[in-house]
């Protein structure tokens, strides 16, 4: 997960560890982040940016269709559609293309697909008063999201957690990433501890690290 150390250091990730143990002393909720660095599917991308480009190719060669389209240059053309598959495959690798090629919609609907995938699969649905929290960030998309158990959903609405998505959406934006999920931590740990205070025998459930994801 070396990709991880370009949005975070591993001291900014200690820090944020360390910040869930402090908030969770005051409250019976458990807060876990999670950061993944991909949630929208890309497989379609080399296949439309390579018909794309072969298009402005056969644009391109309009002027000099009468001999590119006869013996012998005709043969070429298979070569060059594979050259430009490849080409793709190594153009998708790049964030920004990623970007232009999954549209904005797709991308909300596919951050909250992974986002509720992590909520289960981290088993934060399963504390004893369903009074867990999923943190979640997905790099390419620079989308957050956050998900509250039945126990916390019951008493605050989910326009509780706008101030807190927006804070840690207008650092994501400015490259601190850190920050913001310190800052985000430390404001949901208020909100549990007001609704949700420790309680005398009140347990560690969960886990108290970032969790890192491709």
């Amino acid at each position: 997960m070396s990709w991880i150390h370009k949005y975070l250091s591993a001291e900014e990730i200690k820090n944020i560890e360390s910040t869930i143990v402090r908030v969770e002393t005051e409250t019976c909720g458990e807060i876990v982040p999670v950061i993944v660095r991909r949630s929208s599917t890309i497989g379609h991308i080399p296949l439309t940016l390579t018909l794309l480009l072969v298009l402005l190719l056969i644009i391109l060669e309009l002027p000099w269709s009468d001999w590119l389209w006869v013996q012998p240059w005709v043969w070429i053309w298979p070569v060059l559609v594979i050259a430009i598959y490849a080409i793709s495959h190594f153009l998708v690798r790049f964030k920004w293309i990623q970007k232009i090629f999954v549209p904005e919609r797709d991308e909300v609907d596919q951050v909250h697909q992974r986002a509720q995938l992590e909520f289960y699969k981290n088993r934060i649905h399963g504390t004893e008063n369903s009074t867990g929290i999923l943190l979640f960030v997905s790099v390419m998309e620079k989308k957050a999201v956050i998900l509250a158990d039945e126990g916390i959903s019951k008493v605050l609405p989910k326009e509780t957690w706008d101030e807190v998505l927006a804070l840690l959406g207008s650092h994501l934006h400015k490259g601190s990433w850190g920050k913001g999920f310190v800052e985000a931590i430390e404001l949901c740990g208020g909100l549990l501890k007001t609704h949700f205070p420790i309680q005398p025998g009140s347990q560690d459930e969960l886990k108290n690290h970032l969790i890192i994801k491709d």
